[in-house]
C-alpha cells in the first residue's frame, strides 16, 4: 500500500517512524513539504520516504492518503484536491467529523478517522479507528493496538481518553521529585518512577479486560500502604475529578 501524508506534524512523523521502523513497511511513502525540516529528516532517514511539494501529486501517487494538518486547515485544503473512488482517506485531525470530511474527498468512499499517539513510533500504544476497515486495521496494527469502533460517539470517547497523557507524565514526574526530596539522587529517582509505571502498564496490558477493574484491589492488603493512599485519593474525589475532566473533553469534541 502506497501511503501519502498531507501535512507532516509530530504525529505524522511518529507514524512514519513506526511504519518504517518496527512495522517494516517497505512501500513508497510520500510526505508533503508543509514542515520542510521534518519531511527532509524523514526522507534522509528512510529510503522509502520521499517529499513532494505538490499535494495533488501525493494524492495521485498514493493508495492511502493521510490527512495530518491542523483541524482548521483541513476542509479548505482538501477542497482543492481531486480524489479517486478507490482512495482510502485517513484523517488524523481532531474534531473534523466524517459528515464534513466525506463530501470534500468524494468520490473516495473509504473515509476514516484515527488519533494515534506518539508511542506508535516505537510500535506501541492505542490507535483508535472509525469506522472499521480491514486493510487499515491490518496496517495500523503493525504500529500499535487498533481499537476500531462502530460509532463516532465511541471514537470521540477514545480520543478524549488521550487527554490524560500529560497528567500521567505529571504524576510520574511528581513521584520522582518527591523521592528527590527524601534524599534519593535525581537519576535513581527518575529510574525508579519510570520503571514502576512501565512495569504496572505492562501488567495491566496483560490483564483480561474483565479483570482490569480488580487490579487495584489485588494490590491492597488490609491496613497496608496501598490501601492508605487509595483511600486518601478516593476521599479527595481524585478519580471522579479525572472522569469529570474527560467528560469536559468529550463535550468539547461534540461541540466542534
Amino acid at each position: 500500500m502506497r501511503i501519502g501524508f498531507i501535512g507532516t506534524g509530530a504525529i505524522a512523523e511518529a507514524m512514519i517512524d513506526g511504519l518504517c521502523g518496527p512495522a517494516g513497511h517497505d512501500e513508497q511513502i510520500l510526505v508533503s513539504e508543509r514542515s520542510r525540516e521534518r519531511s527532509a529528516r524523514l526522507a534522509s532517514k528512510f529510503e522509502t520516504v520521499s517529499t513532494a511539494a505538490d499535494n495533488q501529486r501525493i494524492v495521485d501517487e498514493s493508495d492511502l492518503v493521510v490527512i495530518s494538518v491542523l483541524p482548521g486547515q483541513v476542509l479548505e485544503l482538501l477542497d482543492d484536491l481531486t480524489f479517486r473512488g478507490d482512495h482510502i482517506v485517513l484523517s488524523l485531525a481532531a474534531g473534523i467529523r466524517l459528515l464534513d470530511l466525506t463530501p470534500v474527498v468524494a468520490p473516495a468512499k473509504a473515509v476514516h478517522r484515527s488519533i494515534p499517539l506518539p508511542p506508535i513510533e516505537q510500535g506501541i500504544g492505542p490507535v483508535p479507528l472509525f469506522p472499521k476497515h480491514l486493510a487499515l486495521e491490518t496496517l495500523l496494527s503493525r504500529v500499535g493496538t487498533v481499537i476500531a469502533v462502530e460509532t463516532e460517539t465511541q471514537f470521540d470517547a477514545l480520543s478524549a481518553g488521550s487527554a490524560l497523557m500529560a497528567a500521567f507524565f505529571a504524576l510520574e514526574a511528581r513521584v520522582a521529585v518527591w523521592l528527590e526530596t527524601q534524599g534519593v539522587p535525581k537519576v535513581q529517582a527518575a529510574d525508579y518512577a519510570t520503571s514502576l509505571y512501565h512495569s504496572l502498564a505492562v501488567m495491566a496490558a496483560d490483564t483480561d479486560a474483565g479483570k482490569l477493574q480488580g487490579l487495584a484491589q489485588e494490590c491492597l492488603t488490609p491496613g497496608g500502604i496501598n490501601e492508605q493512599v487509595l483511600k486518601q485519593l478516593q476521599s479527595a474525589d481524585w478519580f471522579e475529578d479525572a472522569a469529570r475532566a474527560l467528560d469536559g473533553i468529550k463535550a468539547r469534541f461534540e461541540a466542534g
